[in-house]
């Protein structure tokens, strides 16, 4: 049986991620809300209960703004039974921590989660989540880190002093720093949109993350910013804007040229940085080209790894519609490569058919992508996207692989591809 997951502020942007991605890991998911949470739980096809009812789940996740942890804690804590896992989502550790080891039972686990994106993200491939434990959380901690993991994620194992210190400066820090410039544009009585004729890449990038951070939530930013380690944080970049400030009004060009070589020093490589986002500004052009190429051929690498080529139509600021010899795809900008022209010759001479997907049932630790190569080997398979389909239980889990195969003998290369899977003792759902 699928471990049980309740997640109490299911209906907020946060919730309705976690619901989903616990959901696509193969958990029974219901969500709770002081709200009617009735269409959120329809849309997302997962049950709905009651904070009351937290004893009748495994897991127990708080998604709720960062000062409503301890009241959560203190309605969840008590009714949850020996051997469940409290959890939270929060930005900050050391408050909500407290606060759940103070509601929970002592049968009951906690753990600390902080996913390093936004509600917006669509897979945690590649993505950062930080796990907190506490002294009892010995039995939940692997199950949970497996499960981020076997969907992509880099995971990493903190305490929360650790983990707020961090976030102190990346996320306290950079928020502010952003907020700043945004309330600096506002006194100036200059808008960004001002500004296209005069735009540097550099600020480009700077005007497109400062917009990032300024639609997010106003509350949650605040509390961030409320946190007692950011307080000291931001005392040290005030006084560095003013000991610059004060270089640059009095004419010293000598110390401020000193106080920048000080700080590339300390930031270490400098050249390597400049490549880095070179390239990101490259990328930036590259896929700003194609909301002038509506109607033109290209192909793309997505990030499941499936190569696909076709015709670029209906262009929107995130993504943009790609017309295939054999389906229509939305291709979110962030999510696709930009294949040469000899990749799409090369797909155009022998487009590659969707075979079949295929439901591989793994062990946990099992990798997937190590699979994933052997079967590219098999000579007729041209591409294969790799995505967690479920988890079982904390033992297995079931990988979707979605094999592309060359339209000659695709059905004797598919068999040659179920033959290799069962080679190696797994079972084929």
């Amino acid at each position: 049986m699928p471990f049980k997951a309740l997640v109490v502020g299911g209906t907020g942007a946060m919730g309705r991620w976690c619901a989903s991605f616990l959901k696509r890991s193969g958990l029974d998911v219901a969500i709770a809300s002081r709200g009617d949470a009735s269409g959120t739980a329809a849309a997302l096809e997962v049950g709905q209960a009651s904070v009351d009812e937290a004893g009748d789940f495994d897991i127990v996740v708080l998604s709720v703004p960062i000062d409503a942890i301890g009241s959560s804690a203190a309605r969840a804590g008590p009714r949850m039974r020996p051997g469940s896992l409290l959890m939270d989502l929060s930005s900050l550790k050391k408050g909500p921590m407290g606060a759940m080891l103070r509601h929970a039972p002592p049968g009951v686990e906690v753990l600390g989660a902080h996913p390093l994106f936004g509600p917006d993200a669509e897979t945690v491939e590649r993505r950062n989540v930080v796990l907190v434990p506490s002294d009892r959380s010995a039995r939940w901690l692997p199950v949970v880190r497996e499960l981020f993991e076997h969907a992509g994620a880099t995971v990493t194992v903190t305490s929360a002093e650790e983990h707020d210190a961090r976030m102190a400066v990346v996320q306290g820090l950079t928020h502010f720093m952003y907020i700043a410039w945004g309330r600096t544009m506002e006194r100036l009585g200059v808008r960004p949109d001002d500004l296209d004729a005069f735009q540097t890449p550099v600020f480009g990038v700077t005007r497109e993350m400062a917009g990032r951070v300024l639609s997010q939530s106003p509350e949650l930013y605040a509390l961030i910013q409320a946190g007692e380690d950011v307080a000291p944080v931001r005392a040290a970049f005030l006084e560095a804007c003013a000991d610059l400030s004060k270089m640059a009004d009095c004419g010293d060009i000598a110390g401020f040229e000193a106080a920048l070589r000080s700080a590339a020093a300390h930031y270490g490589d400098t050249a390597g940085a400049r490549a880095r986002s070179g390239r990101i500004l490259r990328l930036a052009r590259e896929m700003a080209l194609v909301c002038d190429l509506p109607g033109a051929e290209r192909a793309y690498l997505l990030r499941n790894g499936r190569q696909v080529y076709g015709v670029i139509k209906d262009v929107r600021r995130d993504d943009f519609t790609l017309v295939t010899p054999s389906e229509t795809l939305v291709i979110r900008r962030d999510e696709a490569t930009p294949l040469g022209p000899e990749a799409l010759a090369r797909l155009k001479g022998g487009y590659p058919v969707i075979g079949r997907d295929i439901l591989v049932k793994m062990p946990i630790g099992a990798d997937a992508m190590v699979l994933r190569q052997v079967l590219c080997d098999i000579e007729g398979v041209t591409g294969i996207g790799v995505e967690t389909f479920h988890a079982l239980d904390p033992e297995y889990v079931v990988f979707r692989f979605t094999v592309d195969v060359s339209p000659e003998r695709s059905e004797e290369t598919l068999q040659r591809v179920l033959a290799t899977i069962w080679g190696l003792g797994l079972e084929v759902k």
